[in-house]
Order: C-alpha cells, then structure tokens, then sequence
C-alpha cells in the first residue's frame, strides 16, 4: 500500500506538471532566429590587403547579401592608432633635439609624449578627453593628490600630446572607429561590441565606458555586449564589475556567453547585474587560413549547436579561432582565397538554417512554474526517491524519504545546493530504479514490457530533474545541473552491487586469484573509460566522429552511442538471459544500466532542446531493442552451433 501511495503522488507530480514542460517546448520553438556575426578587426584585412579590388563596403554588401547580420567590434587603445599612422610615440630627449626652444618648457614629470601624425584627427579630443577623465577620477578617488590633465604641444610644424603618468599604453581603450562603426550601420549590419577588461576605476560612475556604451545604443542600435579574452570587464574587482553589470542592465543590453569559454567573472556580473536571462549563447567557427577547405565540418558544428544547444549567435573567424590572438594575411593571393571561402561559407551556413530565420539572436522569453506546481513536484520527487530507496532495503527508503525531504525543505529556502544535489539524487534514482525493477521473465511479452517499464521508470526520473530544474537560466546554460559524471558511473555500480551482492559475498570468503584481479581491473578501466568520455570534450574512438555525422545526416538527431549500440542492446539480451534462467543475466542487466544513465543524462543536458532530447531517447530506444534482438539472435546461434563444439574440443 506504502509504494502504491507514492506512485500516486509520482504521478500526480507528473501530471501537474506537463504545462510546464509544454511551455518550455512552446519558448524553445518560438526563438529560432539566429544571427551570423565576424570580427571587424578580421574583416578589415580583407580591404587592406585588397586595396583597388575590393573596397569596404563592397565587402560587405557581399558578406551580408551571403548571410552576415552583425559584425562585432572592439574599442582602440593608444597603440592601435600608433599602428594606424595617427600617433608616432616619442621621448622628450627626441622633441628636444628636433626643437631646442622645447628645453624647459615640456613636463618634467613621468609620462608618455605621442607626436601627431594627423593633426586633424578626430582621435586628438577623443584621447585629451578619455584619459582627462581618467585623472579627474583617480583624484577624485585619492589617487593623485593633484588633477592631471593630457597637454598640448606645438613646434613648428609639429604638434605632441603629453599622457601624465600614462600606464596600460598598449591595452587601454580610448574609443570606437567612428568611422568603421559608420561603414557597418551604413551597410545595414548590426554591431555588437566587444569589451576588454582593461578598464581602470569603472566602479565610478562618471567613466567615459559609460559614454561609450551609451553612444553605441543611441547612435548605433547595439543590443549586444560580448566580452574579449578570458575574463569579463571588472572580474578583478567586485565594485567595477557590479557597477558594470547595472549600468549594462540600464542600456538594455543583452550579453554574449561563449560556448566552450567560460570567462572569468561571468556567472557573478549576470548574477549581480540580475541579467542572467538577458543571455544570448555563441557558438565560435574558424575558417583558418591554409584550412579553408575544412569550412563545412565548421558548419556543420555551427548548425548542432544552433539545433540542440540553444545556441542562437554564430560567430564566423575568417582567419583565427577568438579569444585566440589573430593571424593575418601575407599577401593579396592568400587574402582573396579567405574572402572567398568566407563567402561560401556563409552561404552554405545560412542555407543550412534558412534564411527566413536570419535576424537578431534574443535572449529566451522568460518563464516559471506556479509555487503550487512546485510543491507538488518536489513532493513527486521525495515520492520517487524513497520507491528507490525501498526497491533496495526498506530502512534505505525511510532514509531517502527524510533525505529528500530535508533537501525539499531547503530548496523551498532557495538554497542553490539543496536543489542541485536533490536534482543529481533523482538522476540517479531513475537510472537505478530501472534495473532495480527488473523481475522474472515469463515470455517475450513480459520481456518486452519490462523493457517498457525501465524505460518509464528512467524517464520519470529524467521529467522530475526537468520540472526542478526549471528556468531559462538552464536553458541559456547560465545555469545548470551538476553531477555528470557521478550519474554516468552511479547506477552501474549500485545495480552492480545488488544483483551480484550473494556473488560478492562468497568472493570476500574465497582467496584473491590473479584472474580475479585482473577481471575486476577490466571492469573498473571499461566503467572509467566510460565515465571519462562523458561531456563534449571527451575524446572519440576512430571513426566514432564520421558515424555520428552520418546519423546525424540520416535522422537529423542522432541517438547516444552509449545508448543504442551498448547499453539498451545489452540489457535486452540480460533480459532474455533473464526469461533463460541464465546465470550470466546479470551481468548484462548490470551493463545496460549505461544505457539508462546515459537517458537520463540527456535530459540533464538542460541547454538542449527538450524536443530534441525526446527524440534522440526515441532513437535509442527503438534502434537499442532491434540491435538487442541481434545480439539474442547471435548468442542462439552461438549456444546452438558454436558452444557445443568448444566445450566438445575442450573435454575431449
């Protein structure tokens, strides 16, 4: 009566709990326009290099008529207009020599001189006035004890700037190209900036960033900020990174998060900024010069991510991969062949995806479950965890229920871990109750419906992770579940442990043997193999790659090799092992439990798309059953044909 109680509360917590999933499905469908971004400091070697064959705007014209929405920018510092020709750097000893009547009357005190090259350059003011509000702030805020400001100097035809107590020459930013940013709203591109954390005393609210992010919203339209490098702006100092975050959450403007790249200082600047579903996820190509003709496996990445991670910002690297330091090209010839593919490549990107859905990548619509619903989801949860715990031991199922109701109450308390480890906790639950349930086997209709069942049982695990975890914070990946790795190994080991505990148990009383070491050693490397694989980074066998795209191609998502090929085949054939009354069945029952871990790890993938997880489970589920019956079919033969004559060699 006890485990048919909680059933019902199972259940009911899963049926309150459908709208909820339905809406997640209903905001994950609507956002499907995605946006083609490039690096202008990439884009403006093609220009340079191609000077009287191909001019800036016709470059883009054609990169936008190809696909290219966006192009992102970043900020100059000093030594970018030094390499541009704006500013020559000079030594006092120098202007002195050039112009004796300068004896006396330059600033004695440390500094940096830059000589001007282009007298009627906009960046002259620009720097007087950036780095005139850098020491009106450092003496604001007791740094010098004395206002600097930048001074003017004219001799003869030459005219210098004096930068006091210049420090961060190379690094710290003065402004926007007015003019590239000109060229890119005028070519009907939207601009995205890109910021460095080289910024000094930004907790002060009178900081020309400020300006500058304000000037790029009113005068430009940007609705993006991204950040450069490993780290976000103010990730050294909590005041200039709070400060940063609020004044970016005023302009409306939504942030980039780098797949793969998780800067430093990111989850606390959306946290304390109360950005983090104002995201917008990137997922970075390279074109790579001398590597064009490998573009479409790029693409074909571009096009996972944007399909089944939420990814909805494309960012195109003709020449290196960012945050990377920038390869450029030698000469014309090498330029023209980048340009080129980049265009191809564009195409074959924006075909792939459709150009109906090219616009302006948004953050996901927001939205959250009724506190009713959460309740009831929470009690489904302690519901299935102590059907669990009692599938192993009753007193293990009085335990799991006071567990879990002791997380519940601090989860309800919104402590971050509490629901985190109640999440991994069902994860688990799910795949282990799986193997847990498996009874006898009459016939193939109760193996095929005890097939069924596991699968119910793993899945309602996987649905109550879902209902817990909910939020666009999980489905922008700004948040997420934890616990990977644990739920890959988990389920194998505790369904290990219970079918082969009377196993065990004569084993403690028996003699270590080598071949017993070396089994156990085969177990352990094959399960850490396994575990080692999990994630995105994990490395692949041979050819595992090109089979994945082959049934990506074929099925549009493909189904988790863990899954379809090992996990669900095997724990079929433990099943008719099982109905055999064979004494090898639960080993194999034991080995299919890496199929139901793998299940349930889909669906705590929570940047994936719910649609997409339910039909790679689909998949693997239907494709494990047939290549289950495979394998049945091969050990008949094997029983029949095969074993007979080895055992008859081997007596004989």
């Amino acid at each position: 009566m006890v485990k048919k109680g909680l059933w019902i509360v199972v259940i009911l917590a899963l049926l309150v709990s459908v709208p909820s999933l339905v809406e997640r499905v209903q905001v994950e469908q609507q956002n499907r326009s995605y946006e083609v971004v490039m690096p202008y400091e990439q884009f403006a070697q093609w220009p340079d290099m191609l000077e009287g064959t191909l001019d800036a705007g016709q470059a883009l014209a054609e990169l936008r008529e190809n696909g290219l929405t966006s192009i992102s920018i970043e900020p100059l510092t000093i030594s970018d207009l030094v390499e541009d020709g704006v500013f020559e750097r000079i030594q006092r000893s120098e202007i002195e020599h050039d112009h004796p009547e300068a004896r006396g009357e330059l600033p004695e005190n440390n500094g940096q001189f830059v000589k001007l090259l282009e007298k009627d350059s906009e960046y002259i003011d620009l720097v007087e006035e950036v780095y005139n509000n850098h020491y009106a702030i450092m003496t604001e805020e007791g740094i010098l004890p004395n206002l600097l400001q930048v001074s003017f100097h004219a001799y003869e035809d030459d005219a210098y700037l004096f930068l006091p107590y210049e420090v961060s020459l190379n690094a710290m930013p003065v402004g926007f190209d007015r003019e590239a940013l000109q060229l890119i709203n005028d070519a009907g591109l939207r601009i995205i900036p890109r910021f460095p954390n080289h910024f000094m005393n930004i907790h002060n609210e009178n900081h020309y960033v400020y300006d500058m992010l304000t000037m790029l919203v009113e005068d430009f339209g940007a609705e993006a900020l991204s950040f450069t490098g490993n780290d976000v702006v103010g990730a050294d100092n909590p005041e200039e990174l709070r400060t940063f975050a609020r004044k970016t959450k005023e302009l409306g403007l939504a942030i980039v998060t780098i797949d793969f790249n998780d800067q430093r200082g990111m989850s606390a600047f959306l946290r304390v900024g109360d950005l983090e579903e104002n995201v917008v996820r990137l997922f970075s190509m390279t074109l790579g010069k001398g590597r064009e003709a490998t573009y479409a496996e790029e693409v074909e990445k571009a096009l996972r991510g944007y399909k089944e991670r939420n990814i909805r910002m494309l960012y195109v690297n003709p020449v290196t991969n960012f945050p990377s330091g920038m390869e450029t090209y030698h000469h014309p010839g090498e330029a023209m062949t980048g340009y080129t593919y980049t265009l191809e490549m564009l195409a074959l990107l924006t075909n792939q995806l459709g150009e109906d859905q090219a616009g302006t990548a948004q953050p996901f619509q927001s939205f959250s479950q009724p506190f009713f619903i959460t309740l009831l989801v929470l009690a489904g949860t302690v519901a299935f965890l102590s059907l669990t715990g009692f599938a192993l031991h009753r007193y293990l199922g009085v335990l799991a229920a006071v567990g879990a109701l002791g997380l519940s109450a601090l989860t309800l308390l919104q402590v971050d871990a509490a629901l985190k480890g109640l999440a991994l906790l069902t994860a688990i639950s799910g795949a282990v109750y799986a193997g847990l349930a498996v009874d006898r086997i009459k016939n193939w209709k109760h193996l095929i419906g005890q097939y069924a069942l596991s699968a119910a049982i793993a899945l309602t695990g996987a649905w109550l992770v879902i209902a817990l975890l909910y939020g666009p914070t999980f489905i922008m990946k700004v948040d997420e579940f934890r616990g990977v790795k644990v739920l890959a190994a988990v389920p194998v080991l505790v369904v290990g442990f219970v079918l082969f505990a009377s196993f065990l148990k004569k084993l403690m009383n028996e003699p270590v043997r080598y071949w017993h070491v070396a089994i156990m050693g085969l177990v352990a490397g094959v399960l850490a193999f396994y575990v080692w694989r999990t994630g995105n980074a994990a490395m692949t066998l041979p050819y595992e790659l090109e089979f994945r795209y082959w049934l990506e191609s074929v099925l549009y998502v493909r189904p988790r090799t863990s899954e379809f090929l090992v996990g669900f085949p095997l724990f079929v054939l433990g099943l008719y092992l099982r109905m055999k009354n064979d004494k090898v069945a639960p080993l194999f029952i034991t080995l299919g439990m890496l199929g139901f871990a793998s299940m349930v790890g889909t669906f705590t993938h929570l940047h994936t798309a719910l649609l997409v997880s339910l039909i790679r489970t689909g998949y693997g589920l239907v494709f494990g059953f047939l290549i289950g019956l495979v394998l049945i079919f091969v050990y008949r033969l094997i029983r029949r044909y095969v074993y007979p004559e080895v055992r008859k060699r081997w007596l004989g």
